[in-house]
């Protein structure tokens, strides 16, 4: 098991949570984004699932999303934020997979770039890398 999401979800696969491993999450619906941030040099492509289709799957139906790191650091983002901007649950950066030495399992990827408005110190906050865990509000 790599992620687990739990809170509203209506679709759990053990007892209220859904836990998911790798290959789960690689059969969803997958995105890329390229983007600059700041903690990496120049453009990065990082490969991963859409956070709209993450939460489609699970029927989340919730106000907001917090998401968990290994170290317990925690960010919240406004559920309506995944529907409205291409938002990634990022397993790949530049074709290589992320270790957790290295922002792993998965990371919160914006798209910066793309959407400039977005580079904020409050989106950067919401960037949350070693992701393991989301709950649904």
């Amino acid at each position: 098991m790599v992620l687990t999401i739990d809170g509203m979800i209506n679709d759990c696969n053990d007892g209220l949570e859904v836990h998911f491993d790798r290959a789960m999450v690689e059969a969803l619906p997958q995105k890329e984004i390229k983007t600059e941030n700041p903690w990496e040099q120049g453009l990065i492509t990082y490969r991963g699932v859409a956070l709209r289709d993450l939460l489609k799957y699970v029927k989340a139906d919730g106000k907001t999303l917090s998401f968990v790191a290994l170290n317990d650091y925690r960010a919240d983002m406004p559920f309506a934020d995944a529907a409205k901007y291409d938002v990634i649950l990022a397993y790949q950066r530049d074709g290589v997979d992320l270790a957790v030495r290295d922002k792993g399992p998965f990371f919160v990827v914006f798209p910066f770039t793309d959407v400039p408005e977005l580079a904020t110190e409050a989106r950067y906050a919401q960037s949350v890398w070693q992701v393991n865990r989301i709950s649904v509000k």
